[in-house]
């Protein structure tokens, strides 16, 4: 009898573990490859540095809404559709772009009215004329990277089968290399009430691990708030380290779309915003705005990796209980 009751036991654990390795073989995490594909299209010659204003700004904007609709993203406002136009004046021309808006809804009865952003900027600053062998600023990192884990994040999400409580935008801006002004007209134009945004994410330069190392990554603005608090607490878990170190992390806050969303309103020189932050691998300035920016220098097997995690992560954020606040 206990020889019997033994082997049951067994076999009940033998099927437990079948079960949870069926489990994990059918999640279906996102591949270097296929990070690797998105930035190389947004990263190529064809797209001439993405400089803001042109052709090639344009067939950016519409591939992502493609790769937005395949990752099964909805528009915020369905009259518009994903793309939201704006135009602003540069050295005394008038400059037509769009954003790219995306969202997926929450599912918690009370937290799906809120909404956590995540965003990245994919222009850039075009060619460098006159230069040889190599004139165009292919903004492989800076911002095709970021551009690419957002799509990553919502493949992420969406192969996972799991509904976020809060919603969840996903917000690709151009102007960003023209003082923001994709970040600012989304905010001054919000498809969303402004006061129900919980917090911005914003992805930038995540190509390269040399700087950081592997699974690690930093994020702009540490000291504040308290949302790496809260991002250092999730990642005690994970194999993947927020470094709260860098010297320059604090001054770049107010170098990327983030800043737009951390000051809306001032008053009496108080200055009031979302919580917000860039999340990103490096600081090298060598390739920041350098036609050296390119797509063979990435390691995309650690941008892979974080990706998945990001996708984690905001799908654990859009669940917390915790209030991001200004510190």
């Amino acid at each position: 009898m206990r020889m019997k009751s033994i082997k049951l036991i067994i076999t009940f654990v033998t099927i437990l573990s079948l079960e949870s390795n069926l489990a994990s073989a059918q999640k279906q995490d996102v591949t270097s490859s296929q990070i690797s594909e998105w930035v190389s299209f947004l990263a190529s010659d064809k797209m001439m540095g993405r400089r803001n204003g042109s052709a090639e700004m344009k067939v950016a904007a519409g591939w992502i809404a493609e790769r937005y609709q395949e990752m099964g993203l909805k528009p915020v406002n369905l009259t518009v559709g994903f793309i939201q136009d704006y135009t602003y004046t540069a050295r005394q021309n008038e400059v037509n772009e769009r954003n790219v808006i995306g969202f997926i809804e929450g599912s918690d009865p009370v937290l799906k009215n809120e909404y956590i952003v995540l965003s990245a900027h994919f222009d850039h600053i075009g060619i460098k004329r006159g230069a040889a062998p190599d004139s165009i600023y292919n903004g492989a990192d800076d911002n095709a990277a970021g551009t690419s884990a957002l799509i990553g994040i919502a493949k992420s999400i969406k192969d996972s089968g799991l509904k976020p409580g809060r919603s969840i935008i996903f917000a690709a801006f151009s102007g960003e290399e023209s003082g923001m002004r994709g970040s600012r007209n989304f905010l001054k134009n919000s498809p969303v009430q402004v006061s129900k945004i919980y917090a911005d994410l914003n992805f930038e330069m995540l190509g390269h691990s040399e700087y950081l190392g592997k699974n690690k990554y930093y994020m702009t603005g540490c000291l504040l708030s308290n949302l790496d608090d809260l991002i250092g607490e999730y990642n005690k878990s994970t194999g993947f380290e927020l470094v709260d170190t860098i010297q320059l992390a604090n001054m770049l806050f107010n170098s990327s779309d983030n800043v737009a969303f951390s000051r809306i309103t001032t008053t009496n020189g108080i200055t009031k915003g979302i919580p917000s932050g860039t999340f990103a691998t490096t600081t090298m300035a060598q390739h920041v705005h350098n036609v050296s920016d390119e797509v063979s220098l990435f390691d995309f097997d650690n941008m892979a990796g974080l990706v998945n995690h990001f996708g984690d992560l905001v799908l654990w954020l859009s669940n917390s209980r915790e209030r991001i606040l200004w510190t």
